[in-house]
């Protein structure tokens, strides 16, 4: 197994399913971003299962989110995904939040929709450094930081998305993106608080492990 190679081709399937799902919005047949998030979300897990590359990998939707599109006044975010590595050469266990918006190339956000979306990347950056937005498009769709969109004036959020797809899925894969202290359970533990379903983002949880049983540490 090498590790490089198993991540390059899971980020490649990540690809794939956001291409499906913004093939389905270009085709009107999810509309919402909550309903653009979900399908991303099934997709997903269809996509990284199974055996990719030596690696053993299993995903799942963990919860599907209720309540009024856009509440998500915990986290200012719609989706977290998060991530376990289990091999002989790698441990890990990270996550990302991630706040979702419409918007085609070289459109700009309203003043009042950019202010929101300001907002809401500054409550994620609030948990986690780690926070992003997704631009979905009927073209494709590009990721973007928080913290760089929180910090601009500029509405064309496009072109403030400079990752595609491939890339940060890569990089959340290999590690130079994530936090260790976003986890499944830190949607739990605020829904304690907020007591609210409705404030939940949808949980995508991504694990991959040797496909030969892992030698025990010395």
């Amino acid at each position: 197994m090498d590790f490089d190679d198993a991540v390059r081709e899971a980020a490649r399937r990540a690809q794939e399913a956001t291409a499906l799902t913004m093939k389905n919005f270009s085709l009107s047949n999810v509309v919402d971003e909550d309903d653009i998030t979900g399908h991303l979300a099934g997709t997903l897990s269809a996509k990284l299962s199974g055996e990719i590359e030596g690696l053993t990998w299993d995903t799942k939707v963990l919860r599907h989110r209720s309540g009024k599109a856009g509440q998500e006044k915990a986290f200012g975010a719609d989706l977290l995904l998060h991530v376990r590595f289990d091999t002989p050469e790698r441990t890990y266990s990270k996550g990302v939040l991630v706040q979702s918006k419409r918007v085609e190339p070289s459109i700009s956000m309203s003043l009042s929709e950019h202010v929101r979306l300001v907002q809401q990347c500054k409550v994620m950056l609030g948990h986690t450094p780690a926070a992003f937005v997704f631009d979905y498009t009927r073209k494709d769709m590009r990721v973007g930081a928080a913290v760089r969109i929180a910090g601009t004036n500029f509405r064309e959020l496009y072109s403030e998305c400079t990752l595609t797809s491939y890339r940060f899925f890569r990089l959340l894969f290999e590690c130079p993106i994530g936090d260790s202290r976003i986890t499944p359970q830190l949607v739990d533990s605020h829904l304690d608080l907020v007591r609210g379903a409705d404030a939940a983002p949808i949980v995508v949880d991504i694990s991959a492990k040797s496909s030969i049983e892992r030698r025990r540490r010395r």
